[in-house]
């Protein structure tokens, strides 16, 4: 069974950054009615991806990997970035480990709606849970982008 997340994002065409405030979207028949709400305001406001696409095998070949190194439950900011390779070191700062990011994940977030155009959209938005839609305005207003991410 799938998990479906809904992630600020803050991404600068080089490194991604997923935000540790993201959210499971559960139970099933709420995240379908919010998903939809979103696709009749947009069809790119929440664009869904599979997480074990964002990080790039070690051959650099494929797109994704067999396992997600990473898992979108736990605590804290996941960065990936095209120009670094995998690092789980934490030298002077408390940065959160760095995955190279799949060229295929790179393509989707080029296409994600900017902070300012999914702001725009969801001033008229009306969907429930409320909690989802609040923390979409909040993200967005802050200068970061929203993704929906799911999680096999």
């Amino acid at each position: 069974m799938s998990d479906f997340w809904l992630v600020p994002l803050s991404w600068d065409g080089e490194t991604a950054l997923l935000g540790g405030d993201r959210f499971l979207l559960e139970p099933e028949n709420l995240r379908m009615r919010f998903l939809e709400a979103m696709g009749r305001i947009h069809p790119r406001l929440l664009m869904m991806f599979k997480a074990h696409l964002l990080p790039e095998d070690e051959s650099g070949e494929v797109c994704g990997t067999e396992e997600l190194p990473f898992a979108l439950a736990q605590s804290g900011d996941i960065r990936l970035s095209t120009a670094a390779e995998h690092s789980e070191s934490v030298a002077v700062t408390d940065a959160p480990p760095t995955w190279h990011l799949s060229h295929c994940a790179e393509a989707y977030l080029n296409r994600v709606l900017t902070a300012r155009e999914a702001a725009g959209l969801l001033r008229q938005a009306e969907a429930e849970p409320e909690r989802w839609l609040s923390a979409m305005r909040t993200w967005t207003a802050t200068g970061r982008q929203v993704i929906l991410l799911r999680e096999d």
